[in-house]
């Protein structure tokens, strides 16, 4: 990991993809519900609805226990092995709205022109055909990414537990870095 858990009270953007920690991790609920009472959003990648992720009762809040705390703001439920090409409709966003963080990408990155290349050769019919998700709610979730300072990327088992899950972490990886939201406190 690149983060620890303390740096979720710093962060502005979570997006929980492939992960139910509403099933087994209440822990880190409670630390998402803190992080979304002082402003935070959570985007939740999924192509099931956990109902946990849209609506949580955290045991040690008594707020949350009485009334619940709403987890995800934006729940996007890709077709079942359709995470990279939603993870490249992301990237292509980002490039098309100058979303980029150049610097980041020029000092601490290496392979940026062939990931480039590759994202912007993927035509948008393919990027929403592989992945179920509209290209306008793929741009949705790019300009909330963008809006951000601070976005942390959780994932699981969704992610890593099937025929692509290494090109599944490095998508991911490539959004963060993109940003540049690896190696700085809270990100």
């Amino acid at each position: 990991a690149t983060i620890v858990l303390e740096d979720l009270a710093q962060c502005d953007l979570l997006f929980l993809v492939g992960a139910n920690p509403s099933s087994n991790h209440p822990r880190f609920m409670k630390t998402i519900v803190e992080m979304k009472r002082r402003g935070g959003h959570v985007i939740v990648i999924n192509p099931l609805k956990e109902l946990g992720l849209t609506r949580f009762k955290v045991p040690s809040d008594v707020r949350s226990m009485l009334w619940g705390s709403r987890i995800a703001d934006t729940y996007i439920q890709p077709h079942i092995g359709g995470d990279i090409a939603l993870f490249a409709g992301i990237a292509r966003c980002l490039v098309e709205n100058n979303g980029v963080d150049e610097s980041y990408i020029r000092h601490y990155t290496s392979g940026w022109e062939d990931m480039l290349s590759q994202v912007m050769a993927t035509e948008w019919k393919d990027i929403e055909d592989g992945s179920g998700v509209s290209r306008d709610r793929i741009a949705e979730v790019a300009a909330t990414y963008m809006a951000s300072t601070r976005t942390i990327f959780c994932w699981a088992m969704g992610i890593t537990h099937h025929a692509h899950g290494v090109h599944n972490v490095r998508a991911i990886a490539n959004l963060a870095m993109m940003r540049g939201m690896l190696g700085r406190p809270g990100r």
